[in-house]
């Protein structure tokens, strides 16, 4: 009798020490971000390594299994499949966008500030967690290669291009700056896609290119659809003055029918900017934004490109090129000391 108690005692507390390392494991893994949130971006096929994340871009696996490239291949000669879609801050973000494709922490119902900061890490073992996530989730597709092609799969195995505009806000990592210089010295060139709310960050990086988001055209507009503070807006006004001394830059605006649609609002701010690009483009009813917007809220693209054409007599920018199946429009400054070539020389960067 004694022994089966001591028996059902021992697997009761092999059991607790069993849960207990899981849950050290999970924590290990996931530092500060909510298990809900966590389980769904893990389930929407995130590789997740503490703060930062991979997911395969949609526009891979086209170039993969349909030989199709994503409108940055046809806007500024990216490599489709040689580009990694990541992030050093998965869930961070001053923002609450409507139109956002992402699991947003309020949707739901976790109070943002419930969570920290995680610690953050040096970007080298940054840089190399993206390389190895990424390298992971092209491992997968090692199965159909023979669909593939073995050049273009192993291609894919030695990424040139790094998008970090996943989820979350990048610039909120502390070491951006260093992570994009180190990626550039593995000759793998960077896109960051900011909302322009840390404009100290903004004046000091240098990737690639630079995407600002400007979704709103003044303070109760920004509130509406980014649901962010004035502090956060008078910020992204900051930054767009400090656009037109850098390097390649684009701005890129959301539109959303019926909301911001309305480019005449957006031309002096684009303006002001004085960047390189601009891409417009569709709101997309995809992923958790479902769950906020419609499908009747996207914009055909016969119509995006009439309402940017609309706007060429009204600002400095001129439309260039488009992309029917992304549903967006690339225009371009037209001052002679801001006009570059869109396609970039990825060679002698």
């Amino acid at each position: 009798m004694e022994n089966n108690i001591d028996n059902k005692n021992n697997y009761s507390n092999l059991k607790k020490d069993k849960k207990s390392q899981k849950i050290q494991n999970l924590e290990k893994r996931i530092p500060q971000i909510p298990e809900q949130l966590y389980n769904i971006l893990r389930k929407q096929h995130y590789q997740i390594e503490d703060h930062s994340a991979v997911k395969l871009c949609g526009w891979v696996r086209k170039s993969f299994l349909e030989d199709k490239v994503c409108y940055k291949s046809k806007f500024y000669g990216i490599n489709t499949h040689r580009c990694i879609q990541g992030t050093p801050s998965v869930i961070w973000c001053q923002q609450q966008c409507e139109f956002c494709w992402r699991v947003l922490p309020s949707d739901l119902g976790i109070n943002e500030p419930n969570f920290k900061a995680p610690k953050w890490k040096e970007p080298e073992e940054v840089a190399e967690d993206i390389l190895k996530m990424h390298k992971t989730i092209i491992t997968g597709y090692k199965g159909i290669i023979d669909r593939i092609g073995t050049e273009k799969y192993k291609e894919a195995t030695e990424p040139k291009h790094v998008a970090l505009s996943l989820a979350g806000e990048p610039t909120m990592y502390p070491y951006i700056d260093e992570l994009i210089n180190i990626f550039h010295k593995k000759k793998i060139s960077t896109f960051v896609v900011s909302n322009g709310i840390l404009t100290d960050v903004i004046e000091k990086i240098n990737p690639t290119q630079l995407y600002v988001s400007l979704d709103a055209y003044d303070l109760p507009s920004y509130k509406k659809i980014c649901r962010g503070t004035e502090q956060d807006w008078q910020s992204i006004l900051n930054t767009l003055d400090v656009l037109g001394e850098k390097g390649r830059t684009c701005l890129r605006t959301t539109v959303i029918k019926n909301i911001n649609d309305d480019l005449s609002k957006f031309t002096e701010l684009y303006d002001r900017a004085n960047v390189n690009f601009i891409e417009v483009k569709s709101y997309m009813n995809v992923g958790y934004s479902r769950n906020r917007l419609n499908l009747d809220d996207m914009i055909k693209h016969d119509d995006l490109i009439s309402m940017c054409n609309n706007i060429e007599d009204k600002s400095i920018f001129k439309v260039i090129d488009d992309a029917p199946e992304s549903r967006v429009v690339l225009l371009s400054n037209t001052k002679d000391d801001r006009v570059v070539n869109p396609k970039i020389d990825f060679e002698n960067l």
